[in-house]
């Protein structure tokens, strides 16, 4: 299975991040998507300053994509560090894993045209 970003899916839940919410995590992505269209084309247009509600949008929708996307390697994280990282399934993968989920899909996001 692959995620929206066309990454396949390695973490320990075996589910698809989102869950049951992964038809609304897909038309977010679509709106962040043309977010980020409607932000540049007023850049280029009025300029950054000019900018600030379709900036705000953007980073929003990046933001809620990306925390839905990597929730699983969140939830990993938390519960590492909810019990001091005493469980034997942490590491510095765990950390790793999460940071390159976060980065990898923002980037996705923010590369598409």
């Amino acid at each position: 299975k692959y995620n929206s970003a066309g990454q396949p899916l390695h973490h320990c839940h075996g589910k698809e991040p989102g869950g049951s919410n992964r038809q609304a995590t897909m038309s977010s992505v679509v709106d962040t998507k043309v977010a980020l269209r409607t932000f540049r084309t007023c850049v280029k247009e009025k300029g950054a300053g000019a900018c600030i509600g379709e900036r705000k949008a953007v980073v929003g929708g990046v933001s809620g994509a990306v925390k839905a996307e990597c929730a699983p390697f969140v939830e990993d994280f938390f519960a590492c560090f909810a019990h001091r990282y005493q469980l034997s399934s942490c590491n510095d993968a765990t950390v790793a894993k999460m940071l390159k989920c976060q980065e990898q899909y923002s980037g996705a996001l923010l590369s598409s045209q």
